[in-house]
């Protein structure tokens, strides 16, 4: 499996949050670091700041876009770190910092599974969708990983 970060985010705010699908299609132009950006800011504030700002109303596409950015950038760090046993100070200098958003999410194994729904239902209590909320998020997001790593 090697799933588009904006396909799984895509599927899942269709079939959780319908009326935001016009949102991410509306931003369909910007690359996945931008994006990121944006939705991070979106998850941070409160109020917009600036005219990057991404649409107050929208609450589900922010939320699952962070967090299946964030588990794409855990399986890629899992991966470099399986590639580079022994790190010199020159790739540790390189990997310190945050790499760019990685555009795809790894084939994940069932314990990969079971933290994405845990780091997708904190993402979504954090942005206050409430516990029944934050769960049908969280199982669309598992779902849709689980169907694609099965196909």
């Amino acid at each position: 499996m090697n799933t588009k970060v904006r396909d799984v985010v895509r599927d899942v705010v269709a079939e959780v949050a319908p009326d935001e699908v016009l949102l991410l299609d509306s931003l369909a132009g910007l690359d996945d670091r931008r994006l990121t950006r944006l939705f991070a800011q979106r998850v941070r504030d409160e109020e917009p700041r600036g005219r990057d700002y991404v649409d107050v109303s929208a609450m589900v596409t922010p939320v699952v876009w962070m967090a299946v950015d964030e588990a794409a950038r855990r399986t890629t760090d899992r991966t470099v770190d399986r590639f580079t046993p022994r790190r010199t100070p020159l790739l540790h200098h390189l990997f310190r910092r945050r790499p760019p958003s990685p555009s795809s999410i790894q084939s994940l194994t069932p314990a990969q599974l079971n933290s994405v729904r845990h780091l997708v239902r904190d993402h979504a209590r954090a942005a206050r969708l409430g516990d029944t909320a934050a769960e049908e998020v969280a199982r669309a997001v598992v779902c849709r990983l689980v169907r694609e790593s099965q196909g």
